[in-house]
C-alpha cells in the first residue's frame, strides 16, 4: 500500500512539475512583451537623451581640441555634466535585463525609439551617424 503511495506521489509531483515549467515557458514571452511595451516610452526617452548627451559631448570634445578656449573649456564641461543622464540610462537598461528582457530585446527597444522621433530616413540616419 505504501509503495502505491509513494509512486502516485512521485507521479503527481513529476506532472505538476512539468505542467508548470511547460506554463512558464509559454508565459515567458508574453512576459517580456509586456515589459517592453510597458517600459517603452520611458527607456526611449533615456535613449534619446544619453544619445543626445554623447553628441553634445563628442561636438564640445572636438571643438575643445581644435580651438582651445575658456569658451570650449565650458561647453566641454557642460557636456561631461550632460553625460550624467547616460547612468539613468544605464540603471534602466540594467533593471530591464534584471527583469529578464535579452540584449536583443533592448536594442530592438532601441531602434523603436530612434524610429519613433524620426519623421523620415535621414533623421535616422542622422542619429546613428556621429559626425566630427
Amino acid at each position: 500500500m505504501r509503495s502505491k503511495l509513494l509512486r502516485n506521489k512521485w507521479l503527481s509531483h513529476g506532472a505538476v512539475l512539468i505542467a508548470g515549467i511547460a506554463i512558464g515557458w509559454l508565459a515567458l514571452p508574453l512576459w517580456r512583451d509586456g515589459l517592453m511595451t510597458w517600459h517603452q516610452q520611458r527607456y526611449g526617452l533615456l535613449v534619446e537623451q544619453c544619445d543626445s548627451a554623447m553628441r553634445d559631448h563628442l561636438q564640445a570634445k572636438l571643438q575643445a581640441a581644435n580651438a582651445p578656449s575658456r569658451e570650449t573649456g565650458m561647453a566641454l564641461y557642460a557636456g561631461e555634466v550632460g553625460l550624467i543622464v547616460c547612468q539613468d540610462y544605464d540603471l534602466y537598461q540594467k533593471r530591464l535585463l534584471q527583469w529578464g528582457l535579452s540584449e536583443n530585446e533592448l536594442a530592438q527597444m532601441r531602434l523603436k525609439a530612434i524610429e519613433a522621433r524620426a519623421d523620415d530616413l535621414d533623421e535616422v540616419v542622422a542619429t546613428h551617424e556621429i559626425r566630427f
